[in-house]
């Protein structure tokens, strides 16, 4: 009975480890030539992929991602437990930081995060996460912009597009011309609470 039990949870383990890397794309499967791979340690969670909430299993660390080549953007969060005494633990979180690259196809990613040595650095690193990724065949780090959100990320992009479409040359995005689109986007309410809420600012 022991032996046929022990079958059939290694059989299980088997079939979760020949499933590979989590599909994070739309539509049919496709052959890992065609498709990036992003390796995620245990202690950074994926926590939007492409502004998109992953379905549950993909919130776990330690496995690996397989998306479409092109631009993605990932939400991440660092996550480390730390043992402070015989009964005492503490788990660090990070807030939410989003990370912008460009993917190949056939190409191997790694995330990775400075290594934190104890529980002090860990709460430091936590106000301001910096994640970076690399290409495991080569060792080196890809070419990312750290970010504060997707949004963000989205509003360069719509403001980019309208200068490219005006004929403007190509330039990179400020934080003026973020407050400016936002701006115009808002309320005559929502102005006024701004220029209340900027009043307050100076004294």
């Amino acid at each position: 009975m022991q032996r046929a039990l022990l079958v059939v949870v290694f059989g299980l383990l088997a079939g979760c480890a020949a499933r590979g890397p989590l599909k994070t794309y739309e539509g049919p499967e496709r052959p890992l030539a065609e498709l990036a791979v992003v390796s995620v340690p245990e202690e950074i969670q994926v926590m939007a992929v492409d502004g998109r909430e992953p379905p549950p299993n993909l919130l776990r660390s330690g496995t690996q991602l397989a998306l479409l080549p092109g631009e993605h953007v990932f939400s991440l969060r660092y996550v480390q437990l730390f043992q402070l005494s015989g009964d005492d633990h503490d788990v660090i979180r990070s807030r939410q930081a989003a990370l912008r690259f460009n993917a190949a196809a056939g190409s191997e990613y790694r995330l990775e995060i400075p290594r934190q040595a104890n529980h002090d650095q860990a709460l430091q690193f936590a106000k301001d996460p910096q994640f970076r990724l690399v290409d495991v065949r080569g060792g080196n780090a890809v070419e990312s912009a750290p970010i504060k959100s997707y949004a963000e990320a989205s509003l360069i992009d719509t403001i980019q597009k309208a200068f490219d479409a005006q004929g403007e040359p190509q330039r990179p995005v400020t934080n003026l011309d973020l407050l400016k689109d936002v701006w115009g986007r808002t309320s005559p309410e929502e102005r006024n609470a701004f220029r209340s809420w900027l009043d307050q600012q100076g004294k």
